[in-house]
């Protein structure tokens, strides 16, 4: 049996459905994934659409944020943030984990992953995502 799904057909899908059907047709690899530096449970692979969509509904600040991460990523040390004024990552992460929840209807998603920053040299540490955000974000961004 052979099914086609257009791009049109897929953006009428609910989030987590398309996000389902994705996940299946192309599985997260370790290129995709990343490192073994850090945990990337539940660390989503957004697509170009899903980005534009993330970023329908965020603030300015968080906007700006997530373009230092296209610019600079798919690794930042989370300073390099307060270029986008951004001091409190607590809550950017709490914010952009907010989002890609609503996003990909998945209650347990994560955008990015962090290291253990107890271990951070000045107790701030890095923050990573994966290879696809990351090329979906400098799409965005047109930074390609």
């Amino acid at each position: 049996m052979h099914i086609v799904l257009t791009e049109n057909d897929l953006s009428r899908l609910k989030p987590s459905t398309r996000a389902d059907i994705l996940s299946t047709l192309f599985p997260r690899t370790e290129a995709s994934a990343g490192n073994g530096e850090f945990d990337w449970s539940d660390v989503v692979d957004l697509t170009p659409g899903e980005v534009e969509l993330f970023m329908e509904g965020c603030a300015p600040e968080t906007i700006a944020g997530l373009r230092v991460i296209a610019e600079n990523g798919p690794v930042i040390h989370a300073t390099l943030l307060q270029q986008a004024g951004i001091e409190n990552y607590g809550h950017f992460q709490g914010r952009v984990t907010k989002r890609t929840r609503t996003v990909t209807g998945d209650r347990h998603a994560f955008l990015f992953t962090w290291d253990d920053w107890n271990q951070a040299e000045d107790g701030v540490g890095r923050y990573a995502v994966t290879d696809t955000t990351h090329r979906s974000l400098r799409v965005y961004f047109d930074l390609i």
